[in-house]
């Protein structure tokens, strides 16, 4: 019962962080800084990396869960919830390591793009290079602690954050 509730715990921080703080940040810098341009070309295509981001957040989220058994929210090696207790190699995670992060990212681009705010688009610029440190620094070094010579030989075969798709 207690993993349960850290867990669910962990997920509300992420949806308020994720969901409700950054994507604010990006519509109060585009509300600033719009464009006075209406492309309904740029609003589709935001409209489509969102979906495409919510895509892979969505479908890693299940995988971490139903597979590695564990919960995402993990921060500067403090566990907000279960850390996974399996090495997810299938899935989004066949194409990347970090199929939500590659997500999270591609969403809040496509928000602003859909704000029709060139300027918005600082905010995930600057979320993507802060999360790959963090990444670097807290993930992979716990990774590596928990899964050893299996984390070794899925870092070498998956990318970091941009899927590449095998044929």
């Amino acid at each position: 019962m207690r993993a349960c509730i850290k867990n669910i715990f962990g997920y509300f921080v992420g949806i308020v962080l994720f969901l409700v703080v950054i994507p604010t940040l990006i519509w109060g810098v585009s509300v600033k800084l719009m464009l006075d341009i209406n492309l309904i070309g740029i609003n589709i295509i935001g409209a489509l990396l969102m979906a495409v981001g919510a895509f892979f957040m969505i479908w890693s989220n299940i995988d971490m869960v139903k597979i590695g058994r564990g919960c995402p929210t993990d921060g500067f090696n403090i566990s907000l919830g279960e850390r996974t207790k399996k090495l997810i190699v299938q899935g989004p995670y066949k194409y990347t390591r970090n199929p939500m992060l590659f997500g999270t990212f591609v969403f809040y681009v496509g928000l602003a793009l859909l704000l029709n705010s060139y300027s918005a688009l600082i905010v995930p610029i600057v979320f993507i290079l802060y999360m790959v440190w963090h990444v670097k620094k807290y993930e992979e070094p716990r990774l590596y602690n928990d899964f050893k010579e299996e984390y070794i030989e899925y870092k070498k075969r998956t990318p970091l954050l941009f899927p590449k798709f095998k044929k």
